[in-house]
């Protein structure tokens, strides 16, 4: 990743962050990274995520996205991109939830400097965390059961 973006945006620019905040908001930061076998295809998948999604995502208002240059790895076959996320969350669980479905490489958690987190709450963070790992178990097991993506998995883990 290079020092600077290639572009930067602003969105929600009339969002009252400190509103948020004081209700139980979290306002937080996210690095996103997407991996593909060209430059066109991981700028699309970049903007898709971004622009389609997140910027769609329920109980999320994000406030700038900085995009930086696709560039090819060294070494290796493929072209990665990385995206800075800047959003406020209405409350931790729904940070939380953020961060479980877009996987970023980095989390970066600006506001508040500390939670405190009623049972409630605590109990909707941990049913959703198992509601994803079961989600991501299912997908694994559906993938495995591919016999030739099973060989490769084994080939890979040295089994």
């Amino acid at each position: 990743m290079k020092d600077s973006p290639v572009t930067t945006t602003s969105y929600n620019e009339e969002a009252d962050v400190d509103k948020i905040l004081s209700e139980g908001g979290v306002h937080a930061r996210i690095y996103l990274e997407v991996q593909a076998t060209d430059t066109d295809a991981a700028k699309i998948a970049m903007e898709n995520t971004v622009s389609n999604r997140l910027l769609q995502y329920e109980n999320i208002t994000v406030l700038k996205v900085s995009m930086y240059d696709i560039l090819k790895e060294e070494n290796a076959e493929y072209f990665s991109g990385v995206s800075e996320v800047e959003f406020v969350a209405d409350d931790f669980r729904w940070m939380i939830n953020a961060v479980l479905k877009y996987g970023p490489a980095a989390v970066e958690i600006i506001e508040p400097p500390e939670v405190k987190l009623p049972s409630d709450m605590m109990h909707s963070i941990v049913a959703d965390i198992a509601d994803f790992s079961h989600l991501y178990s299912q997908q694994i097991i559906k993938l495995l059961k591919d016999p030739e993506r099973k060989a490769l998995y084994e080939k890979m883990l040295g089994n």
